[in-house]
């Protein structure tokens, strides 16, 4: 469809497509769905108008407006709160708030974080007014009837493991467009300010796991692991940085196992304090359960030359050539988890071998802009 025939936008004044953004979280929250729209919407501004709603975010303003990107952080923050409550909160709390996005900003399409509460929130508010959607599967944690609700149009999918349970469920293989990996935008400014720490060095070794501190991202796992690392190498140290509802309880284990040696961050303000860490650290560590996509953080090390260890949770084989550019472990085995680590602490060679594979990988990868380009003409194909 050519944009001449599009209305003229409410917010640009501009014959172009508007499209409204579900995404839980946002800037100047990094990782997760805000790292993927605000990347997304950063390519795109200049040919779309958007309107995000997200999560209420105590360290940024509940509306903000950047040219013809309108911000809302309007949803209740109970993304670690019981699933009856924020089912019966959210929705509700909610859809009065987008009936009014509707008649002021008249979105012609839906881009949407499928998962949990949030995406069941847009999926209810596409159907009744029959708005049609974009789907964003990021990982494997929501039922079918949660993933198909609303009136979706396309699905797009994080890997193919993904993929394959879209299929499995019911979705034409024609309606989902899957990149399963993603050439990760860091600011070119930020990298050439950077210089990655030498595999080959005769200090301590630096783990580092980022994650949200939730039952299936199994940071207990990856503690139990750390205490067996701990009484073999005396020169290992781990930080987390993360948030999420079992903070008390990692709290607690570190401090009854006297782990001395792990240090917990809830948050970093700026995403180019994150990727100093990152290129910082000696391995990256992931010790997923289940539900994982394909972790966004795994290819963001690559571009450092970071290692990796992470468990062969959800999409990460499509990541990890085991061996290759890191090790993949089996889930919930915190004894083989720290025979891997182990295994590159005491073999600086072998780090520096993964860590050169994983840059060569992200050659082989998809770009952002290959993906923008694709989502424009899925926005200008649903805009009437």
């Amino acid at each position: 469809m050519k944009s001449r025939s599009l209305p003229k936008s409410k917010l640009s004044g501009k014959r172009r497509p508007v499209v409204l953004v579900s995404s839980p979280t946002y800037l100047p929250r990094s990782g997760g769905s805000s790292t993927y729209f605000s990347t997304l919407i950063e390519l795109l501004k200049d040919r779309v108008d958007f309107v995000v709603y997200s999560m209420r975010c105590p360290e940024a303003d509940t509306v903000e407006r950047n040219g013809n990107v309108w911000i809302y952080r309007i949803q209740p923050n109970l993304i670690d709160s019981n699933t009856l409550i924020k089912y019966l909160v959210v929705p509700p709390a909610t859809l009065a708030t987008l009936l009014a996005f509707k008649l002021r900003f008249r979105p012609q399409v839906i881009h949407a974080h499928a998962n949990g509460v949030f995406g069941f929130t847009a999926s209810i508010f596409s159907k009744l007014m029959k708005l049609d959607m974009i789907k964003e599967v990021q990982d494997m944690s929501d039922p079918a009837y949660n993933l198909k609700m609303g009136r979706v149009e396309k699905y797009v999918s994080t890997g193919y493991t993904i993929e394959k349970k879209l299929i499995d469920i019911g979705i034409p293989a024609e309606d989902i467009i899957t990149y399963p990996s993603l050439n990760p935008k860091i600011d070119e400014d930020v990298k050439r300010t950077l210089k990655p720490k030498k595999h080959i060095h005769d200090g301590d070794i630096e783990l580092l796991c980022i994650s949200a501190l939730r039952p299936y991202k199994g940071v207990d796992i990856l503690l139990r692991a750390f205490k067996i690392i701990s009484a073999k190498r005396k020169n290992v140290y781990l930080t987390i940085i993360g948030e999420g509802g079992m903070r008390e309880e990692l709290e607690e284990y570190i401090k009854s196992n006297n782990l001395e040696r792990v240090t917990m961050i809830p948050r970093l303000d700026e995403y180019s304090d994150l990727i100093k860490r990152m290129a910082g650290c000696d391995i990256l560590v992931l010790s997923s359960r289940a539900a994982e996509g394909n972790p966004r953080v795994i290819l963001e090390s690559f571009q450092f030359e970071r290692p990796v260890v992470v468990t062969a949770a959800g999409g990460t084989p499509e990541l990890i050539n085991d061996g290759e550019n890191g090790f993949l472990v089996e889930i919930e085995n915190p004894e083989k988890f720290a025979e891997a680590v182990i295994k590159l602490v005491d073999n600086p060679k072998l780090r520096k071998k993964f860590g050169k594979n994983g840059k060569k990988f992200l050659e082989r990868i998809p770009s952002w802009e290959d993906l923008a380009e694709d989502i424009y003409k899925e926005y200008m194909a649903l805009s009437k």
